[in-house]
């Protein structure tokens, strides 16, 4: 077997499948953004329509994040990774037709966001059960880390190419180039052959990923009372809806930025986007190299605790170089917080629960539509860098809060 797997070099393996489609997906995902978030402003003026716009992509994540867990741990993670890429660049397609006849409306903006929203939910779970399957038995926070470096590396490409691509070439053709990006993505784990990194899976998940027999199925409602059953995931969940509505809402507030306080337009805009990724790029390379510590739930609380400050320092920036240093903070301290409640979520629970807890996860990314909507609708009274410098400091205490709790803290 190992030598037919030496004899098609030109495949990839299962693990590096899955990182090319984690991270052309990620790509789209920042363009896909950008765009939306840019044309809404552009067409509406108001920024907290910008906020509708990210609030409805990202609200199946809540009623749905669950649901579609539990549909990751029923069926071949690989293949609804595939199908979910395709379908996602199908939609987009679409948005191109639209935008070339000048038809991309607001409210086909928001359909579109919807429709790409319910498609990121279920790859979110698929394609982070998946991962665990592959890097488990080894080092988990550094295989997890690396799936998601893919993920800020090509964030931070999607940032910039998308941002130069609508600012000089308009939107049918930025999302053309998403749409071919997606394609690449879909294809990819379906060309996989079994190597490295299914070598180190045991055999029953080996054969759960060569279309063997299936995992045992978890019932609809033992896995949708996960969250009650289990008071830790319950404290991580909270943890991850806390900094989605006070940390990670801060992409909404960043077109203002651009506009309105840096006067750099829409190709600073992408070059804000990909300072983020590229800082959630350095700190995943540093995950990926040395893993987790001891003490991953105490990293953890930090990350948040360095998120809501570093949003407090680039509100109070007047200068639009100083923001982008301390963009690329809040890229590492998302990208570390992303990783960690991911892994942390996943050992929490029993093997065949694995996908319900990233389904619990979705779930809690679902709460970020509050934070963009509230985030919007302020910044649209009282100012963008006002607002911002609210909600990074009310983070910081909330981080500060969360370390009392020692169970939490202590996690490993």
């Amino acid at each position: 077997m190992r030598a037919d797997a030496r004899s098609l070099p030109s495949r990839p393996s299962p693990f590096a499948g899955l990182w090319i489609s984690v991270a052309a997906s990620a790509f789209a995902r920042s363009a896909i953004q950008l765009a939306l978030s840019w044309i809404t402003l552009e067409i509406t003026g108001s920024l907290f329509l910008v906020g509708v716009v990210a609030a409805v992509r990202m609200a199946p994540q809540m009623p749905l994040g669950i649901p579609a867990g539990i549909v990751a741990d029923w069926f071949d993670r690989r293949w609804l990774v595939v199908g979910v890429s395709a379908a996602s660049a199908a939609v987009t397609l679409s948005v191109v037709a639209l935008a070339a006849s000048r038809l991309l409306i607001f409210p086909i903006i928001l359909i579109a966001a919807v429709a790409l929203g319910l498609l990121d939910t279920l790859r979110t779970t698929a394609t982070q059960a998946y991962a665990y399957d592959l890097v488990r038995v080894s080092h988990t926070a550094r295989g997890l880390a690396f799936v998601n470096l893919g993920s800020q590396l090509l964030g931070a490409v999607g940032g910039l190419v998308g941002g130069y691509t609508l600012s000089v070439y308009g939107g049918a053709t930025a999302f053309l180039v998403v749409a071919i990006v997606l394609a690449l993505g879909a294809l990819a784990p379906t060309l996989a052959v079994g190597g490295a990194a299914s070598e180190a899976l045991d055999p029953g998940a080996v054969r759960r990923l060569t279309g063997g027999p299936r995992r045992e199925r978890p019932a609809f409602a033992t896995a949708s009372t996960l969250l009650l059953r289990n008071r830790l995931a319950a404290m991580l969940v909270l943890t991850i809806i806390l900094t989605e509505i006070l940390g990670f809402s801060s992409l909404t507030i960043l077109p203002k930025f651009a506009r309105d306080v840096f006067d750099v337009g829409a190709a600073g805009l992408g070059t804000m986007t990909a300072a983020r990724s590229f800082g959630g790029v350095l700190s995943l390379l540093l995950l990926a190299r040395f893993g987790a510590s001891d003490r991953s739930g105490a990293v953890l609380l930090t990350a948040a605790g360095v998120l809501g400050l570093a949003l407090l320092a680039f509100a109070a920036t007047p200068r639009y170089e100083l923001a982008l240093a301390w963009l690329v903070l809040v890229g590492a301290a998302c990208a570390v917080l992303d990783t960690l409640s991911q892994m942390l979520l996943q050992q929490s629970v029993r093997e065949r629960e694995r996908g319900a807890a990233m389904g619990l996860w979705v779930f809690s990314v679902g709460f970020a539509p509050p934070g963009h909507l509230a985030l919007g609708a302020l910044a649209d009274t009282i100012g963008a860098p006002l607002t911002q410098a609210l909600f990074g400091g009310s983070l910081a205490a909330v981080a500060a809060l969360l370390a009392l709790y020692a169970p939490l803290r202590r996690l490993r």
